[in-house]
């Protein structure tokens, strides 16, 4: 019993299990600072949503260009592509990299872009944010709540890449992107070859 209120004794005076610790300060500093950031972003986009929802609904090129010019920025593809393809990706050359990864983000753009309406005007708030265990990266948790909807949880993994934060997963309602989309192209990849999955998702887009 001595040694052990020793033992807590000497955490708490060296600081380490101090609310005020500096490991613990910089934690809680970055988890603000990703949460912050995630905020900005969300909130931003779903107030253009509603600014701008019968221009966007009515000429969805318009609403294409907000989301390369207000999501694109947010978004670390790099890191998703290498998650979404995982034993694939390091096996594949740095050509087929680059074409993968401009093809996913044409990909996400296309299909996900006139989904994002219904999200026009909503509330986004954070909720229990917590650093992960590599540091750096913070889970971001978020309540959305859409006009006239149930609100809907939507986690962010986010990453710090120089002065910035950057997504590189997000689950919503329970569905995760980067699983949902792993599953399905590794399927694929391991039947047809990457060059295969590539070629659809540049024909897909191209429509």
């Amino acid at each position: 019993m001595k040694l052990l209120k020793h033992i807590l004794f000497s955490l708490i005076l060296f600081g380490f299990l101090s609310p005020a610790s500096p490991i613990v300060w910089a934690k809680n500093s970055e988890v603000a600072a990703a949460q912050q950031r995630v905020l900005q972003v969300t909130q931003s986009i779903a107030h253009k949503l509603e600014v701008n929802k019968n221009q966007y609904s009515k000429n969805p090129a318009l609403l294409e260009r907000m989301i390369r010019t207000e999501v694109l920025p947010f978004i670390d593809f790099d890191a998703m592509a290498k998650l979404t393809l995982g034993k694939h990706w390091r096996r594949a050359t740095p050509a087929q990299r680059i074409r993968f990864v401009n093809a996913y983000r044409e990909m996400l753009i296309r299909s996900y872009g006139k989904a994002m309406l219904k999200y026009a005007g909503a509330s986004i708030r954070g909720s229990n944010s917590t650093a992960d265990r590599k540091p750096g990266y913070v889970i971001v948790r978020t309540l959305v709540t859409p006009k006239g909807s149930a609100s809907i949880a939507a986690n962010y993994n986010v990453r710090k890449k120089g002065n910035d934060w950057k997504a590189f997963n997000v689950q919503i309602g329970g569905i995760n992107l980067i699983t949902n989309f792993r599953t399905n192209f590794t399927r694929e990849v391991s039947a047809k070859g990457l060059n295969a999955l590539i070629a659809r998702l540049e024909k897909s887009n191209r429509k």
